[in-house]
């Protein structure tokens, strides 16, 4: 029997009010306004810059941190429902099989018990060089495709 009382709680789910706040007819105006015009640009605007090659949203670094917390939380959650319909088949293939269901029940817990929105930043710390020196006998590796892999 599958326990009800670990679904998702719907109310903890973050409502994202986004609107319409300064908008730019072209590079030049927006460039022309200078840096206090992004000062405009608070929680929940988003600005608008239209160019010669295509509109362009500005929002600012809160806000777009949440969004991409959410759009990474919807791309786990279809993950998980994949794998979960995956679950459903191998038991319509054999129901009779106690472990196929248990499969099926423990997958679908799972799924219901992972968190409903990633953390989000409200700042990134500023980039700075490493000064390590590479010692002589150190491998180093540039190319991407001859790193070992521990699950690859």
């Amino acid at each position: 029997m599958l326990d009800r009382s670990r679904s998702l709680p719907f109310n903890t789910i973050p409502i994202i009010s986004l609107t319409s706040g300064t908008s730019w007819n072209s590079f030049e105006q927006f460039r022309t306004s200078g840096a206090n015009t992004l000062a405009t640009i608070t929680a929940g605007t988003v600005g608008t810059l239209q160019t010669k090659t295509g509109q362009y949203r500005i929002l600012n670094e809160n806000d777009f941190q949440q969004l991409v917390g959410l759009a990474t939380d919807i791309e786990r959650l279809q993950q998980g429902l994949s794998v979960v319909m995956r679950a459903v088949r191998v038991v319509e293939n054999h129901p009779e099989d106690a472990d196929t269901l248990a499969l099926l029940v423990e997958t679908v817990s799972m799924l219901g018990s992972i968190s409903t929105v990633l953390p989000t930043r409200s700042s990134f710390p500023p980039l700075e060089p490493e000064d390590i020196p590479a010692e002589s006998d150190d491998e180093v590796i540039l190319a991407p495709e001859l790193l070992n892999r521990p699950l690859g």
